[in-house]
């Protein structure tokens, strides 16, 4: 299929030329209907003109539309990415402050375990202490029970021969 520009786009218009006309008869049609077709052609080229005038003013007041459209959405856009841009900063505020919070507690909580491991030893070292003067004073004590029980036995030793003594003098002075 050929494709071809529309001729009265520029103001062109064909002439079909019929066979039957002699050439003197061809000219005189030609001067007369290029005259009258100079002022068609005027015409169509005028309201082609009006046409196209009116497709440009449709054409930019859809441009104007789509510009004003276009700001209207950079503008929410904008607007949208700095709430965001707000809504970040607090996050990050909140959070760092959060961060160093948790810091605080946790460097407060590893001073008590310190502290309660020192203490812990004290009293650890306090009941070894502790064990030990017991198992000292249990030691003395064996000790002395031994010290105790040889005493008692030569006290017992000692008053059998004190009643010994005492019987034997009896029986002399029975004597």
């Amino acid at each position: 299929m050929h494709k071809e520009l529309n001729p009265e786009l520029f103001g062109e218009k064909k002439i079909a030329k019929s066979s039957s006309l002699t050439p003197s008869m061809d000219r005189s049609m030609e001067s007369t209907s290029s005259m009258a077709s100079n002022g068609t052609n005027y015409l169509n080229t005028d309201r082609q003109i009006f046409e196209l005038k009116t497709q440009n003013q449709a054409m930019a007041e859809q441009m104007n539309k789509i510009v004003g459209t276009v700001n209207e959405l950079i503008k929410s856009t904008n607007a949208k990415f700095e709430r965001n841009q707000h809504l970040l900063t607090r996050l990050e505020q909140s959070h760092n402050g959060l961060a160093t919070e948790a810091g605080q507690k946790i460097t407060q909580l590893t001073q008590r375990v310190n502290e309660r491991r020192s203490l812990d030893l004290k009293v650890q070292e306090m009941v070894d202490r502790h064990n030990n003067v017991i198992k000292s004073f249990e030691v003395r004590m064996n000790h002395l029970q031994k010290l105790l029980a040889e005493k008692e036995a030569q006290m017992i030793s000692c008053q059998a021969a004190l009643n010994e003594s005492k019987m034997e003098i009896a029986r002399l002075k029975r004597l």
